[in-house]
């Protein structure tokens, strides 16, 4: 069961990653597109290990096994879907508004001897095409932050678990106060990723409770995750810039590379873990 509705927002979202997709052959997370843990600043973890390591974080919180049913919006090239599914032996479904990307990840499910269990299709967060409580969890890595309204999407999620089942999901949040001077050029940079402005960290848990899912744990990994990830990446774009920009559509390229002397650090915004349950019913 795949969705054609799929909203203006998720339309540019897909082109947007379609264009991106040849970074597939050069990225330098691997399968992932989201940041990675560090647990210090010494730590010389490599980007795709540190990001493998959050995927981790992350299914440890989902609390499945062989047996379940998982959904994974915003399933990017598909890594953390399979690498939830080798460790679990769950089955998990995986969605992206970029056909590019879904091609993508069925190919690397079925390199990895997994498409019996794992499969990706092209579909919109914020009109699932899938029953009431069909899956045991779900998951969000960094996909809410491109979503026009963060509690719509949430409680389509919530509608698609079944009672008493988990989410859990990574996003942005405004972490310090941002400043008059600031906000344009933080603007700028969300706008160029097509990311949305950032949550408020105080009010997530009654933002998952009006989507109908109670609030089980809320962390702020800043230190470990973007403030390092920003910095690493920066190094490693710069070593392999050649590569990448034959990767990709030039102007695409251009329009997302830092300009000569911008710093792409963000300092007053942070990344946090949320996970949450749909109440069982009564």
């Amino acid at each position: 069961m795949t969705s054609s509705n799929v909203s203006a927002v998720g339309e540019r979202v897909g082109e947007f990653y379609d264009q991106l997709v040849g970074m597939f052959d050069a990225s330098l997370y691997g399968p992932n597109i989201h940041v990675g843990y560090w647990n210090s600043q010494e730590d010389s973890t490599t980007l795709e290990d540190a990001a493998d390591r959050l995927t981790d974080m992350m299914i440890a919180r989902l609390r499945i096994g062989a047996g379940s049913r998982v959904l994974d919006i915003g399933c990017g090239f598909g890594g953390p879907a399979i690498r939830l599914a080798q460790k679990t032996g769950a089955e998990v479904v995986g969605i992206s508004v970029s056909r590019k990307q879904v091609e993508k990840a069925n190919e690397l499910a079925e390199a990895a001897g997994v498409s019996g269990k794992v499969t990706f299709q092209y579909g919109d967060a914020m009109d699932l095409a899938f029953d009431d409580g069909s899956f045991d969890a779900v998951w969000m890595l960094e996909s809410v932050m491109q979503m026009p309204d963060r509690t719509a999407a949430l409680a389509e999620a919530a509608r698609v678990l079944r009672p008493g089942g988990r989410l859990a999901l990574t996003d942005n949040y405004e972490r310090e106060e941002i400043s008059e001077e600031r906000r344009p050029v933080i603007e700028n940079i969300l706008q160029r990723y097509l990311t949305q402005p950032p949550a408020s960290f105080e009010a997530y848990p009654a933002m998952l409770r009006r989507a109908g899912l109670c609030c089980t744990e809320l962390l702020d990994v800043s230190e470990s995750t973007t403030k390092q990830s920003v910095r690493r990446l920066g190094e490693a774009m710069a070593q392999n810039m050649e590569q990448l920009a034959s990767k990709v559509d030039p102007e695409v390229f251009n329009k997302l590379k830092p300009a000569e002397g911008e710093n792409m650090e963000m300092p007053e915004l942070g990344y946090l873990i949320a996970t949450a349950r749909r109440p069982e019913i009564a």
